[in-house]
């Protein structure tokens, strides 16, 4: 299939009506648009994504006037933020409408309206006769788009057209709240900061952003999300300068790097987060292994931002080996790396070469520069006692007897890690991260045994 990049509207609007689904800017991101009525056209888009069945979609109206039949009533409180702040970055989870079909909604009885503000996707909807249903243009999971550049690399011969509306302004999804029992729910932090909304409400919102073991009752409720296809780690204070990362940071960091990016917060939130994604999926192409990046205040605009990074970020752990080192060389590598648990593996946590290292000394020597230490020797309980660790830390690392990540915990172990979808990072005694299976790491290989 061919693609076509154009600004033409009426050419876009020719597709649409044809059950085609196309590319189409939005002040957020670029989205994957079909007729929101049209149950066929909706599957093609769950299709082109590879999208779960159960993750509901956002339907794309001109405005409140284009609201009949959608949503089945408009509360007091969906009126007044309407009134406000649409055309915008605000979607509402309201009642569905007789006119929507079970595909958009994921079978739920509340279905997801917002007024997009881009210029060109106004002309568009105002040039067809039906709303759009339009989730981010990229596969399931992925980084979203904010240029047309971005949707051509996913989807150049699967679409017909790509609207070109140019960089998106906002370059974040769109808020989404909704009502239950009375109260004001935010399911997804947005564009529009909360602090706005309880502004404008004179009220606060209660937060249900994430789902785990149930199904999502909004767009974007995925506790995985919005990941670059390297494993990405969030919420370092420092990122360490690594020669194998794309680092990306908000505030100066001491070091230079090749693959350094700078998205100044202090300045201006909407700028660090209009060039978010555009940094990340740049971060994509580097020759580098893994991505590192620091974390950002969670207020404001930063909220949005937060949710995006922490969603992104692969769950990960770290390997640590002893052998020889002294104390203080063994603690600065904890403290570059950010280590904030130590789970021991060793099945004698005793070390009779390098007293230091046994599991009295250490335990009160971590303990004093507060770094949590827990014994684990059963390899049946490592998992769980992992997932334990890391609801409670950020960085955990898996302490082994030798410096040689090769030898003290086995490549073996980091592969079962990896199977369970951890990404393993091996500190190494020289102070390197590398990332288990990278090629740089391949001359540590050993057969597992």
């Amino acid at each position: 299939m061919e693609t076509l990049l154009t600004t033409d509207v009426s050419q876009a609007a020719t597709l649409l009506r044809k059950g085609a689904v196309i590319a189409i800017p939005t002040e957020t991101v670029y989205g994957l648009a079909a007729n929101a009525l049209e149950a066929e056209a909706v599957r093609k888009v769950f299709e082109l994504k590879k999208r779960p069945s159960s993750d509901p979609l956002i339907v794309h109206v001109q405005g409140l006037e284009a609201l009949e039949g959608i949503v089945a009533e408009i509360p007091d409180w969906a009126y007044k933020l309407m009134m406000r702040f649409w055309p915008g970055p605000l979607t509402l989870l309201l009642p569905k409408g007789p006119a929507v079909p079970e595909e958009v909604t994921a079978g739920l009885p509340r279905v997801a309206v917002r007024a997009p503000a881009h210029p060109l996707t106004q002309a568009l909807l105002q040039a067809v006769p039906f709303p759009l249903a339009a989730p981010s243009a990229n596969p399931f999971g992925g980084v979203s788009p904010t240029t047309p550049a971005h949707v051509w690399d996913y989807f150049a011969g699967q679409i017909p057209l790509i609207l070109d509306g140019g960089p998106c302004a906002a370059g974040i999804e769109s808020t989404i709240i909704g009502e239950e029992n009375g109260r004001l729910i935010l399911y997804r932090p947005g564009a529009i900061p909360r602090e706005t909304l309880e502004e404008a409400l004179g009220e606060k919102l209660y937060t249900r952003t994430h789902v785990t073991s149930t199904p999502p009752v909004a767009p974007g409720q995925f506790l995985r999300h919005y990941a670059p296809r390297k494993p990405l780690l969030y919420g370092w204070r420092t990122p360490p300068p690594e020669k194998n990362a794309s680092i990306v940071v908000f505030q100066p960091v001491p070091f230079s790097h090749p693959y350094l990016h700078y998205l100044p917060t202090a300045e201006n939130l909407a700028d660090a987060a209009a060039q978010l994604y555009h940094t990340l999926l740049a971060c994509e192409k580097e020759p580098t292994h893994y991505i590192l990046v620091q974390a950002v205040s969670p207020y404001g605009l930063g909220e949005a931002l937060h949710d995006r990074l922490r969603r992104a970020s692969l769950p990960h752990v770290f390997t640590i080996g002893h052998s020889n080192h002294p104390w203080a060389d063994f603690q600065a590598l904890l403290q570059k790396y950010e280590i904030h648990a130590i789970l021991d593996l060793r099945k004698q946590p005793y070390s009779r070469y390098v007293p230091h290292f046994s599991q009295g000394p250490l335990q009160k020597a971590l303990h004093e520069v507060n770094i949590a230490y827990e014994w684990q020797p059963n390899p049946n309980r490592l998992l769980p006692t992992i997932e334990k660790l890391l609801r409670e830390h950020l960085h955990v690392a898996l302490l082994c007897a030798e410096g040689d990540p090769n030898r003290c915990h086995r490549f073996s172990l980091s592969d079962t890690l990896s199977e369970k979808g951890f990404a393993i990072f091996h500190i190494l005694p020289t102070g390197e991260l590398h990332l288990h299976r990278a090629p740089i790491s391949l001359s540590l290989e050993e057969k597992a045994s």
